[in-house]
């Protein structure tokens, strides 16, 4: 009876690492509802950067979201000496905590943008892959964010994920950047929000799920027998 269990416990593992993954939206916090530790202004799973004149920001906030409740706010401010930047960015790894990606599988992003571009205001996104030292692999470059005063929907990509073997390509994360500049002059700034962040990207199926997989396969097994 042990031996049968083993060997059909086996064979459903098989299965389940055999099944394949389906893409999804591995975005962290997508539409930036939840607060991270740094309290109401900062976004959980994201990394905001901002530095430049007084004003500069780069966090959560109510006024403006496309749905829900929230959106993420970047502004950047000029002054005569000082030029201005302002960020979002996440890893799939690092920030949301995910596995790899699929090797051979496909990543592609958009969110919804919504922005005011000032003398000397641009803003751009970028989406790369990255490998486990942090490499870049595969990159769209930085793609120019439109001056919209209501929002639409910005896409990036897709690219292409590499075959996964020997370290560093021994895991693969997406990498999302959003990032607002404005130049080094008095009345110079670029501010954008952004909302619905969605990640289109497969990751590797987690041990613990092959385990339930598994796990429910031997207590339906158990119950056709006693049946």
């Amino acid at each position: 009876m042990t031996q049968r269990l083993t060997c059909a416990l086996a064979t459903l593992v098989v299965i389940a690492l055999a099944l394949p993954a389906n893409a999804a939206n591995i975005a962290g916090n997508p539409g930036f509802e939840v607060a991270g530790s740094g309290g109401a202004t900062d976004s959980d799973m994201w990394k905001e950067n901002a530095g430049g004149a007084a004003g500069t920001l780069s966090e959560r906030d109510a006024s403006m979201p496309a749905s829900g409740q929230w959106a993420h706010h970047i502004l950047a401010i000029g002054d005569a000496t000082t030029g201005g930047f302002a960020q979002i960015e996440q890893n799939s790894t690092d920030d949301a905590g995910l596995p790899s990606l699929v090797g051979g599988s496909t990543v592609s992003a958009s969110f919804d943008w919504k922005s005011d571009f000032g003398p000397g205001g641009v803003g751009f996104a970028a989406l790369r892959i990255l490998d486990s030292s942090g490499a870049i692999v595969a990159d769209t470059g930085l793609q120019g964010l439109p001056n919209s005063g209501s929002y639409g929907s910005f896409s990036l990509g897709p690219l292409n994920v590499p075959a996964l073997g020997a370290a560093p390509a021994d895991a693969f994360g997406a990498f999302l950047e959003i990032v607002v500049n404005a130049g080094a002059f008095q009345g110079s700034f670029a501010e954008g929000y952004v909302d619905n962040v969605v990640i289109d990207a497969t990751t590797v199926p987690e041990p613990t799920s092959v385990a339930l997989f598994a796990i429910a396969g031997l207590g339906m097994l158990a119950a056709r027998r006693r049946s």
